[in-house]
């Protein structure tokens, strides 16, 4: 045997665009090439067929090593909405390999934990070892209140305030626009009180949330939902800045939520496109390169649920997931393939946390720091995803920022157009949706709940929870 490495592809001819596309039209056989081979996405992004040049100026996004026992956090959310019920479910998740939790909280109790009061919230972590399992808010109603809450209760367990993680979760921007209602005046000098309180006593938790998710659910795009997160995680490190933090503080103490869905190769390079636009803004406020880089929550999409046979959810959470992880997510958030119907049983908490679980141990995939770096998919659909997103966040800051491009109802509209245009082309056999315009199940089986969720009393707005799966099965059930 010879030691030379012979390389095989050294005799063939380099191909170009132009040589791959003449063989392409001759398959095609006259069909129009644009209509049978082309590809974009719902922003206009051509996505393929194939692509022949690494973009400029790409790369790999995150070069951060992962843990290898634990590449990611992995945040279960408890929905329950008694104490008892809501420790009962934190304790089971944790023994069962879910390492952070997502306290969803409802000052009414109907989509959440009703945890208004110290106790109660002291109830529903009882037993919970606060220092281990990072704890993160996620607050319907009463961002504020609940905040100071955790914080308090952080101080009477006598926890290391140097070492603690965990979040927050303010999105008072957000927050007000899922609701359909006017931002309080008294909203960011008292998120600047709570910003400066947590910075003190307990430096290494998140205070805001960027939470983009919010758009994609509601029908937005993905360039939508990337120049929300820029625009988001600006205005709050202004507002830290204004309480006297550092801009390394301030940005590190900003985590994104984004969401996941079963396009795969589209989720992963808009995860990636995300890191650079953050590092951009962080690098413009005079951050650090290592504050530079963005905390990121991703959360398998509820608008992509199915409410009339939820057991193929378990396949696009599944595809969602390993998308999040692919992509770099820092945590990961699996909805339980019930959560289109109402609250889950221990079934459904227990598959969304083991589909991570398999997509950690038996896939390695945490073991490559990123996977999608070098494919010309990846890297020119990150490339262009930032680009747009950071075009379309300069036209928000140029209508005077994301609190005035929602009180004029602007960003509703766009991302309102965007849903309406999705809806259709469902409509149209152009989007397929597996299990639900495509192959249905004629009779599928009823799955057990803990209860359906209630009726929305408000009309939705733009940017409430609108799931397009169950907005079409609607339309046409």
């Amino acid at each position: 045997m010879t030691d030379t490495i012979r390389d095989f592809a050294g005799d063939f001819p380099a191909q170009t665009a132009a040589s791959w596309r003449v063989l392409a039209e001759k398959a095609l056989r006259g069909a129009d090439f644009e209509t049978a081979v082309d590809r974009h996405t719902i922003d206009g992004l051509k996505r393929g067929p194939v692509f022949f040049d690494r973009p400029a100026g790409t790369g790999a996004v995150d070069t951060t090593p992962r843990d290898p026992h634990l590449p990611w956090g992995m945040r279960q959310s408890i929905v329950e909405a008694t104490p008892d019920d809501a420790n009962a479910a934190a304790l089971d998740d944790l023994l069962g390999g879910v390492s952070e939790l997502d306290l969803r909280l409802d000052s009414t109790g109907r989509f959440g934990l009703k945890a208004n009061e110290l106790e109660r919230l002291d109830a529903a972590l009882k037993g919970v070892d606060l220092s281990l399992a990072p704890i993160h808010l996620d607050s319907l109603d009463g961002q504020g209140h609940h905040a100071h809450l955790l914080l308090t209760l952080f101080a009477r367990r006598r926890l290391d305030g140097e070492t603690l993680l965990g979040g927050l979760g303010l999105s008072p921007v957000e927050r007000a626009a899922r609701q359909g209602i006017a931002l309080d005046e008294d909203c960011f000098p008292k998120a600047r009180g709570i910003a400066e309180l947590a910075q003190a006593a307990f430096p290494q938790i998140k205070i805001f949330r960027a939470d983009a998710a919010l758009a994609f659910e509601a029908g937005g795009s993905e360039v939508q939902e990337l120049a929300v997160l820029a625009a988001s995680s600006a205005t709050y490190i202004r507002v830290m800045l204004e309480a006297g933090l550092s801009a390394d503080e301030a940005a590190r103490a900003v985590e994104a939520r984004l969401a996941a869905d079963t396009d795969i190769h589209l989720t992963i390079a808009k995860l990636r496109a995300a890191r650079r636009i953050f590092a951009r803004i962080a690098q413009g406020f005079g951050a650090s390169e290592a504050a530079q880089r963005l905390a990121l929550q991703v959360t398998t999409s509820g608008r992509m649920m199915s409410a009339k046979d939820p057991w193929t959810n378990m396949i696009r959470t599944a595809c969602a997931g390993f998308a999040a992880a692919a992509g770099g997510a820092d945590a990961i958030t699996i909805r339980p393939f019930t959560d289109a119907i109402g609250r889950p049983t221990g079934l459904g908490r227990r598959v969304a946390r083991n589909l991570q679980i398999l997509v950690a141990e038996e896939s390695h995939i945490g073991k490559v720091t990123d996977p999608a770096a070098g494919s010309y998919l990846h890297e020119a659909l990150s490339d262009e995803l930032a680009q747009a997103g950071w075009s379309l966040f300069q036209e928000i800051e140029r209508r005077g920022g994301l609190v005035d491009a929602f009180a004029n109802g602007w960003l509703q509209g766009e991302i309102a157009e965007v849903r309406e245009k999705r809806l259709q082309q469902i409509a149209d056999g152009a989007e397929i949706i597996l299990g639900v315009t495509q192959h249905p199940d004629p009779h599928p089986k009823p799955v057990e709940t803990n209860g359906v969720w209630p009726a929305l009393d408000a009309p939705e707005t733009a940017l409430s929870a609108i799931r397009l799966a169950a907005s079409f099965e609607g339309a046409t059930s």
